[in-house]
């Protein structure tokens, strides 16, 4: 689950997404590992551009981005399971080791059809599952899954780069959701311009971290791992409650 009821501390986990859509995507986030300006970045290992190398080096916390779609064609039943499990062990052949987190390719790994062998996966291998509703948090709190309390960031162009929510970050865990790079016509992403954008953002958001309060004010930067540790939620359950 994400945060026990009662926690007030804030962590804020910034995920870069994409890593091997395209090759000055990738450059665009190593920029941004390199500033510390991201937590976490998740990985298309079934891209040809997922050059595990550079990641590896960053020490940077690593996850899966899921497709469901792509060389494997169908999107539920078996076919998507195996393409899941496929997925995993090439996660595995890459990065030696399991992801840290799971997430989906345009949120797919959160459709209805799709949702259940990836929650059977981060159940086997004990990794949390970034979470973009409601109901689907509740399916995941459910089976006693970690996601996030709160998902922010913008999936088209036309958003705001910074989200405001940003600014007054709610107790519990927030995962700001980035997709920094620079741009590439021939990528054929609907997203390409967006990406400096983004990646420009951070970089603002650095700056002021450096000199200045963050804009996510006394919040904690934190990789999923650090956020869902045993030892910070056992901290929390045992506080005292408020008479």
């Amino acid at each position: 689950m994400g945060s026990p009821s009662g926690n007030s501390r804030r962590f804020l986990v910034i995920t870069a997404d994409d890593y091997g859509y395209w090759p000055s995507y990738n450059e665009g986030i190593l920029e941004a590992v390199e500033a510390g300006a991201v937590d976490a970045v998740s990985a298309m290992v079934d891209r040809e551009h997922c050059d595990p190398e550079p990641l590896l080096e960053s020490g940077v916390e690593i996850g899966l981005h899921i497709e469901f779609e792509g060389r494997w064609g169908a999107r539920s039943g078996a076919p998507a399971r195996t393409s899941l499990r496929v997925q995993l062990d090439r996660f595995v052949d890459l990065f030696r080791r399991w992801p840290s987190f799971l997430d989906g390719h345009h949120n797919c790994h959160a459709r209805p059809e799709l949702a259940t062998p990836v929650m059977v996966a981060a159940q086997q291998i004990g990794a949390p599952v970034r979470s973009v509703g409601p109901d689907h948090r509740q399916w995941l709190q459910e089976r006693n899954i970690q996601t996030p309390d709160v998902v922010i960031g913008r999936l088209r162009s036309s958003e705001a780069a910074e989200p405001q929510e940003l600014r007054k970050l709610e107790p519990g865990v927030t995962e700001w959701v980035v997709h920094p790079g620079h741009p590439d016509p021939e990528s054929g992403s609907s997203y390409d311009i967006a990406r400096q954008e983004d990646l420009e953002t951070l970089t603002r958001c650095m700056v002021r971290a450096r000199f200045d309060q963050p804009i996510w004010g006394d919040a904690e930067r934190a990789t999923h791992t650090a956020a869902f540790a045993p030892e910070v939620l056992g901290a929390v359950e045992e506080a005292p409650t408020e008479s």
